[in-house]
């Protein structure tokens, strides 16, 4: 039985295989990426790298959904790419261990990027790797219960750094931590899917050019358009 056959309707036979061949570049594997990867996993792509440098924490286990209390101190890569194997799906695992910078190199193989950091500088720097390679880039944030994202497709859209400027961090060091709840993390997470999906079919209707603003408090949301 095709564990995926409830999803299959919504697609022409020529999209279903577009997307049992997608292969997807997830930089982090925190709130936002254990999400994707989740989410990536669970449609039936074809394969998911992953980086992060990072160990579990307990204040990770709020948002980061691939981790529990006997994680604590492990890896991400490599307790994430164990849970994900355990569930004995279709979908190739290849965990990186190690830091984003603007050495990284992103694989020939890749279709398309996605953002689950929680800095922009990291975010420059894949995004950086993702254009240089001439991939999509599809970036997602979230603070408190407000959330945005925005691809950027190389050649055809404005940098990262040119939409949201030069260190957007620094807006945040004076108010310490950045608040986040484990539902608007969710959701940013699995908008940053559909895009991806979207991207990759070359569905029209998708963030490239655009800036989408998602309020959580008051369900409202504010596209702004590039053109």
């Amino acid at each position: 039985m095709d564990i995926f056959q409830r999803q299959w309707p919504m697609f022409t036979e020529v999209e279903k295989e577009q997307i049992r061949s997608m292969k997807v570049f997830v930089g982090g594997v925190g709130g936002l990426g254990t999400n994707q990867l989740i989410q990536l996993q669970r449609i039936g792509v074809k394969k998911i790298y992953f980086i992060d440098r990072d160990h579990v924490e307990a204040s990770n286990l709020n948002r980061q959904i691939l981790y529990g209390r006997g994680d604590i101190g492990e890896s991400k890569v490599r307790t994430a790419k164990k849970k994900l194997e355990e569930f004995n799906l279709e979908t190739e695992i290849e965990a990186i261990e190690g830091q984003i910078t603007q050495d990284l190199e992103i694989p020939d193989d890749v279709d398309i990027v996605l953002d689950a950091l929680d800095n922009y500088q990291a975010r420059f720097d894949l995004e950086k790797a993702a254009w240089q390679k001439e991939k999509p880039f599809v970036h997602g944030a979230i603070r408190s219960w407000h959330g945005q994202l925005t691809s950027i497709i190389p050649g055809k859209t404005p940098r990262l750094e040119e939409i949201l400027g030069e260190n957007p961090d620094s807006k945040n060091e004076k108010n310490g931590t950045i608040p986040v709840f484990s539902p608007a993390v969710t959701m940013v997470a699995i908008l940053q899917v559909l895009e991806a999906v979207k991207l990759h079919l070359d569905i029209s209707d998708n963030l490239a050019n655009k800036l989408l603003f998602v309020d959580m408090q008051d369900y409202s949301l504010e596209k702004i358009d590039f053109n």
